[in-house]
């Protein structure tokens, strides 16, 4: 965090200088650090694959024209982060409907689903009708009920 704090520094005191930050971490949380400070004249640079000296130019340009760079193996990391902790599509049902989602995913009926949640019929009913509104599931061409498991069991991937 020394560089980067450095590079915050710089950016403070003379906040028309572009900035180059060479790190050998390719954790997003330090590319965040750096771009707390504004995005304009920065750049988060890996120090291994800065082997082409042409790229390392090409982003001190950039950068010394009010530009920015970020290394595309933290962008990488960046977008692999945000994809893990996109919100599932889970997210909308109630706990008991994913209760009743969990006994579907285990290859029970409706009246399984009854008995092992101690559900009335017209419960089980409305949970199950629930699930397939809120997962937007229509009824062709998939069955719905197999389509809700689906999305169950890749949430849980």
């Amino acid at each position: 965090m020394e560089g980067i704090e450095a590079a915050h520094k710089i950016r403070a005191e003379h906040p028309g200088v572009g900035v180059a930050v060479l790190s050998q971490h390719t954790e997003p949380a330090y590319a965040y650090a750096l771009l707390s400070g504004g995005a304009t004249g920065v750049a988060y640079l890996l120090k291994d694959r800065l082997w082409d000296v042409e790229e390392l130019v090409r982003a001190l340009r950039e950068v010394a024209n009010g530009g920015s760079v970020i290394d595309p193996t933290v962008v990488d990391a960046l977008v692999a982060r945000q994809t893990r902790s996109a919100p599932s599509r889970l997210a909308a049902l109630s706990p008991r409907e994913r209760d009743v989602l969990r006994e579907m995913a285990q290859g029970r009926t409706n009246a399984g689903i009854e008995q092992a949640l101690h559900l009335s019929g017209s419960t089980v009913e409305k949970h199950v009708n629930a699930i397939f509104s809120k997962l937007g599931l229509a009824e062709e061409p998939v069955h719905r009920r197999v389509a809700a498991v689906l999305a169950y069991l890749q949430d849980r991937g």
